[in-house]
């Protein structure tokens, strides 16, 4: 069993056990995971959009959305802009018009994650500011998660979690992690206790294939034995490190056979 610091209390809510307090549980870990991601600064040449779904012509109409995109980023800039990238769930509704507007699209299998996703990419010039656009839809059920772990200290209080879900399809499940997180100052080796424990119990739920993107923490998955499948943007995100330097992460998406 996977062993924690003393005063540390795992919890493994699953939805296929009817195991209550799922939702309570993501909530938390979801708020957990935007505080930790707070720490992170984004590259100063990069841009990142996050278009309105509802509101905007994204859908309907990417190519002209881009286009706004780029003309406002070069005029706030006073440069031109060097690459498009862009991750998204939608790629049966917009590749085609990327694609036929000069953009390269490269298919993900996320697993359990959502169908149709795609990373598309677009070469201005050799340097310049970056446009990364991410439109995900929220509202699809694969995204949901139907797994939590949430680990307390000794007062009850949230020191880490993870949550995500799994797909049963063909006789096969698999996983997609949408968050790992653990407060900072937790004993060394927390975080990795809780991939190993999470690992454990989809491994008893006879998951056999793990899937996730992150920004942030490309490095730390790879110790776990996640392979690299894309790396969609190097070095989006960065860490202050010792004596101001900046320790860089790709935003990557990663896999882990079981």
């Amino acid at each position: 069993m996977t062993q924690f610091a003393p005063g540390l209390d795992l919890k493994i809510i699953d939805n296929e056990r009817g195991d209550p307090g799922l939702d309570a549980a993501t909530g938390e870990i979801f708020a957990l995971f935007a505080g930790r991601e707070r720490e992170f600064g984004v590259h100063p040449d990069v841009v990142i959009d996050y278009p309105d779904l509802e509101a905007s012509d994204f859908l309907a109409d990417p190519v002209a959305y881009l286009a706004r995109c780029q003309a406002e980023i070069e005029a706030e800039r006073g440069a031109p802009l060097a690459r498009i990238v862009m991750l998204t769930t939608f790629s049966d509704r917009i590749g085609a018009a990327l694609t036929d507007a000069g953009f390269a699209l490269t298919p993900i299998d996320m697993g359990a994650g959502p169908l149709g996703t795609a990373f598309l990419t677009r070469d201005l010039r050799a340097e310049g500011p970056v446009l990364y656009v991410e439109a995900v839809n929220e509202a699809d059920p694969r995204i949901s998660p139907n797994f939590a772990l949430r680990l307390t200290d000794a007062d009850g209080h949230l020191v880490g979690g993870a949550c995500g879900s799994v797909q049963r399809e063909g006789g096969v499940a698999r996983a997609y992690l949408a968050i790992m997180a653990v407060v900072p100052d937790q004993p060394a080796g927390t975080g990795t206790a809780l991939a190993q424990a999470m690992t454990h119990h989809l491994r008893q739920m006879g998951v056999t294939q793990i899937n996730l993107g992150t920004q942030t923490a490309d490095r730390f998955y790879e110790k776990l034995g996640f392979r690299l499948q894309h790396v969609v943007q190097p070095k989006l995100r960065f860490r202050e490190g010792a004596e101001g330097t900046r320790v860089w992460h790709d935003l990557v998406m990663m896999q882990r056979d079981l």
